[in-house]
């Protein structure tokens, strides 16, 4: 029998796993932006700075819009940084389709809040 300890132990420890947390998917499908493009976007948040917009040229056939993804970053520790951003690529645009999506982290006095989003403009 699992003592109560042992249980709220495990409860915690599963807590404090990023790479389990799941991403709160955005409505939209992707346009076609490749997951490379979504993990240079992040990458540019995750090394440099809290926001990241990158533009992947342009649309063929008229009329014309960009490819542009944006990311953003805001709390009060950069921790889990990769690992948000690799869950809501794996989870959002590869597993569902979309074009994007946010992760949030809330634990111990650490607050971190992590958004992509793919638009054609």
């Amino acid at each position: 029998m699992v003592s109560l300890r042992s249980l709220i132990i495990s409860l915690g420890a599963l807590a404090a796993a990023p790479s389990v947390l799941a991403a709160e998917c955005f409505g939209s499908s992707n346009s076609g932006f490749s997951v490379t493009e979504f993990q240079q976007t992040a990458a540019q948040v995750c090394n440099y700075g809290p926001d990241a917009q990158i533009q992947f040229g342009t649309t063929g056939g008229f009329p014309v819009a960009r490819r542009i993804i944006q990311a953003h970053y805001e709390g009060n520790a950069k921790i889990h940084c990769w690992d948000a951003f690799n869950n809501i690529i794996a989870q959002c645009v590869q597993g569902s389709g979309r074009n994007g999506g946010q992760w949030t982290w809330n634990y111990n006095g650490v607050n971190e809040k992590y958004w992509i989003q793919a638009f054609l403009a």
